[in-house]
């Protein structure tokens, strides 16, 4: 009995021993890999982390709307936009204000002025214009603004601008083709919402656009062809040049949409026309752009020099309108597109549209997308620009 405990006692003793061998074995493996890493190495790695750390935070790629790739500062701070001359109002409804906007083109200034722009955003008076000289970039005055990144349209401004080691975001004003306003906003919408990470924001706007018009064609589209408005969109008009909102433009949209023909819609694009083809129009209605400083009384009046049109149906019966100007003008995309084509809509069909009170479309509006309390006088203006918003284009 007491060898056997003697036999126990003795393979515990050995067992335990190759425990504790194997412990020291496992323990010397280790160290030296800890060894091979120099001190040397070890800063390298610990320099790389820290360097890829600071790119994915400092800056992005993003594609814009011509499929450039683009590295833009996630922190943005300054922002020009120089080409595109609705988006600094879409600028300003997406942001909430204007704030870090720094450049804007001086026909887009020119609408400011005379906009409820300046309610919204009062710094956008003292936004800087000086950069576009003779309707052209003037690279060197740009860089004085210290721009992160520059928003426009051409082509001729990306390569200038890269060049000089700006960040240049191009968006495209009909990005469909065939002036669709709702879609256009949207594309902008979408592309800021990706530019400064509030994806969320654009597209609230954006859903307001797609369900207003969803709401109008939804009614429009009971009309029958022969019962509907026969009308023309004036897009230009001075100096005796007259050019009409043709195919794939945005007024052919907003005809379209609003469930009018367009008596210009055999013609491509901004036409220019004359007065003997205005006559074979004939339209039921007009309306005029603030790209042109003439207004409905200088066609009652028939004022306008060498052009006759007391014969047109649509001044004969007073149906000559005055497209509003709200944040931007709104006959091109804007941040107000939802609420001129529900204007269009009741100009067009007051009577399908009689419960449509445009006055407190706009007043909520303003309310929801820029916490705005306009006044009626306000309103008032919306509806009866100024002469001078043409000025400047």
């Amino acid at each position: 009995m007491k060898k056997f405990r003697k036999s126990i006692s003795l393979m515990l003793v050995l067992c335990l021993s190759m425990i504790i061998l194997a412990g020291c074995n496992n323990h010397s493996t280790k160290a030296p890999k800890e060894e091979n890493v120099s001190e040397a190495d070890k800063t390298e790695q610990e320099n790389s982390e820290v360097m890829n750390t600071d790119e994915n935070e400092g800056e992005k790629i993003i594609i814009d709307q011509v499929g450039h790739e683009i590295k833009i500062p996630r922190k943005i701070n300054r922002v020009v936009i120089s080409s595109l001359w609705p988006l600094p109002s879409v600028y300003c409804l997406f942001q909430g204000s204007s704030e870090g906007l720094v450049g804007m083109h001086p026909a887009s200034k020119s609408a400011a002025i005379y906009s409820l722009l300046p309610e919204i955003a009062p710094e956008v008076k003292d936004v800087e214009t000086n950069f576009v000289q003779n309707g052209e970039m003037n690279v060197e005055e740009l860089m004085k603004l210290k721009p992160d990144v520059v928003f426009g349209s051409k082509e001729t401004e990306y390569e200038m601008v890269t060049k000089a080691g700006i960040p240049y975001v191009q968006f495209v004003a009909n990005p469909t083709g065939d002036g669709n306003a709702i879609e256009s906003v949207g594309s902008w919408l979408k592309l800021l919402g990706e530019i400064f990470d509030k994806e969320d924001r654009a597209d609230e706007i954006m859903n307001e656009g797609y369900q207003v018009l969803e709401e109008i064609e939804k009614v429009v589209n009971n009309v029958a062809e022969k019962d509907k408005v026969r009308a023309l969109i004036i897009f230009k008009y001075d100096d005796g040049q007259l050019a009409v909102a043709g195919k794939g433009h945005f007024g052919d949209f907003w005809l379209n949409s609003a469930g009018a023909i367009n008596v210009a819609g055999e013609v491509q694009g901004p036409k220019d026309v004359n007065m003997e083809q205005i006559y074979t129009w004939n339209p039921d209605k007009i309306f005029l752009t603030n790209f042109t400083s003439h207004m409905p009384e200088d066609f009652y009046e028939n004022t306008i020099d060498n052009h006759d049109w007391s014969n047109i149906k649509a001044v004969q019966n007073k149906e000559v309108y005055k497209i509003p100007l709200g944040m931007y003008r709104w006959y091109p995309p804007s941040s107000d597109t939802p609420l001129m084509l529900k204007w269009m809509a009741l100009k067009n069909y007051p009577e399908l549209f009689k419960d449509l009170d445009i006055n407190q479309e706009v007043r909520e509006y303003y309310e929801k997308f820029y916490e705005k309390d306009l006044t009626d006088e306000q309103i008032e203006n919306i509806f009866n620009p100024s002469r001078e918003a043409a000025g400047g284009v």
